[in-house]
């Protein structure tokens, strides 16, 4: 008697594509190709109902395909308003955009567009690549985290040691932090490390507070109505909404204005914000961490900084400590640092002497001038190993001469770097006697190098 065969597993659904158009015909060609390539359509016919399933509680759709002429709320409106960066990845349908609106729709952060009606194959290839797309972000934002879980914040000193234990310890609460530190010493590395410690669902949201201008820092932290201002063609969620359930990070908060100040201070009293042009305030769960590298009592004394602000954030204060304090740091993140720029099969060679130069510079520029040391030499290097000399450090005897006499405040950490990099790629050109030439005896790409000669400004032969 034959066995029954057994039942044939049913295949798993593939990945949910919401489709936002409002012609029915539209939609049902839309949802027969993408059925018959294994996907699992979702529709709405309005911004409205595609806004809806993007908040519904079940995990978002893996891609959306967006019709831009829709009445009521356009799709250009719709993608106007959605938080930075895009909950899902967008690629715009339209038979009737003009070349603006589609440059528009790019600018927004649509992946790609698509003319109507479209072919099978460039509707197709469009979703794949935006999906691989998707897939390659998400990686790199996973191996970020990665390398910023508190286990990954790199040093054998026992002030790192000690931070990595308090991270452990205060990460899982709530309460406002205040990182300070020397500027490149790693503070945003630390909040990423406590934002993970801290269990919370919702992402970490970073602002710098110095790289936005003042006028337009309200509505980037806050939010605004539609016609609140002029140009605010639609309500846009800020900072603060967008790391709702999750951490806001606010780097350099000692160059916040002082009138935001008393607001991001009402935010932090009332767990509440209010947009511009709002009537409402909108409850928010946002844990806040801050960093600085100014010193806020000071700041506080000369009336530059809110005192209530500070004492509502300086909750539990967590200093940084220069690169300088901790020497014993250095090598272990030199190490680090080889491995994430020329990849973790390149050996870190040190030749004699290196190491004692590497303890014996000050590094100005902290963890950050580190890792741009490494990433110089990376591009400086051939195929072999990363090798690290006294002389190549940093010019032939930066690291060895003592800091007096190597002309220290007289020129910026920046101009000493680019007048070595001169004299080493003159000497080159003059050996080698042209880019290719020069690019073979430093061992580097001659495209990188001719772009670097540019830079400098230093004549070709």
């Amino acid at each position: 008697m034959e066995s029954a065969l057994p039942a044939p597993r049913p295949l798993a659904p593939g990945p949910r594509i919401l489709l936002v158009d409002d012609d029915p015909g539209v939609l049902k060609g839309l949802r027969g190709l993408l059925s018959d390539e294994g996907f699992s359509p979702v529709e709405a016919r309005s911004a409205a109902e595609a806004l809806r399933l993007l908040d519904a509680p079940h995990p978002p759709p893996a891609l959306m395909v967006l019709d831009l002429r829709m009445p009521g709320e356009t799709g250009l409106e719709l993608l106007a308003r959605l938080p930075r960066p895009l909950p899902v990845p967008v690629v715009v349908l339209s038979g009737e955009a003009s070349p603006a609106e589609a440059v528009q729709a790019l600018r927004l952060g649509a992946i790609d567009f698509v003319e109507k009606p479209p072919s099978p194959e460039r509707l197709l290839t469009a979703l794949r690549n935006a999906l691989a797309l998707s897939e390659l972000r998400e990686e790199q934002q996973r191996l970020q985290e990665e390398l910023a879980r508190p286990g990954h914040l790199v040093g054998d000193s026992p002030s790192m040691e000690a931070l990595r234990k308090l991270i452990a310890r205060v990460g899982p609460s709530d309460t406002a932090i205040l990182i300070t530190g020397e500027t490149g010493t790693g503070k945003e590395r630390v909040a990423r490390a406590l934002h993970l410690a801290s269990g919370r669902k919702g992402r970490l949201v970073a602002v710098n507070c110095a790289a936005i201008p003042s006028t337009l820092l309200e509505s980037e932290l806050f939010g605004h109505e539609r016609g609140a201002f002029s140009g605010a063609n639609a309500r846009r969620l800020g900072r603060i909404e967008q790391a709702h359930g999750g951490t806001l990070f606010l780097d350099e908060l000692g160059d916040m204005p002082l009138e935001l100040q008393a607001k991001l201070l009402r935010v932090l009293e009332t767990k509440e914000v209010e947009r511009l042009g709002g009537s409402l305030p909108v409850p928010v769960n946002v844990r806040i961490l801050a960093a600085t590298h100014r010193d806020l009592t000071r700041a506080v004394q000369e009336g530059r900084f809110r005192q209530d602000l500070y004492f509502r954030l300086n909750v539990l204060p967590l200093t940084l400590p220069p690169l300088r304090e901790r020497p014993e740091d250095i090598l272990p993140l030199a190490r680090a640092f080889a491995a994430e720029l020329a990849g973790p099969h390149v050996p870190l060679v040190l030749a004699p002497g290196a190491e004692e130069a590497l303890r014996a510079w000050p590094w100005p520029g902290n963890v950050r001038e580190l890792r741009n040391f490494i990433e110089r030499q990376n591009l400086l290097r051939g195929d072999g190993p990363l090798t690290l000399t006294p002389e190549s450090l940093a010019g032939p005897t930066i690291l060895a001469a003592k800091p007096e006499r190597l002309g220290l405040g007289q020129k910026s950490y920046r101009e000493h770097v680019d007048d070595f990099e001169r004299t080493l790629i003159k000497a080159a050109l003059e050996e080698g006697g042209s880019i290719a030439g020069a690019a073979r005896l430093l061992q580097v790409d001659r495209g990188n190098l001719y772009r670097r000669v540019k830079t400098l400004g230093i004549p070709v032969p």
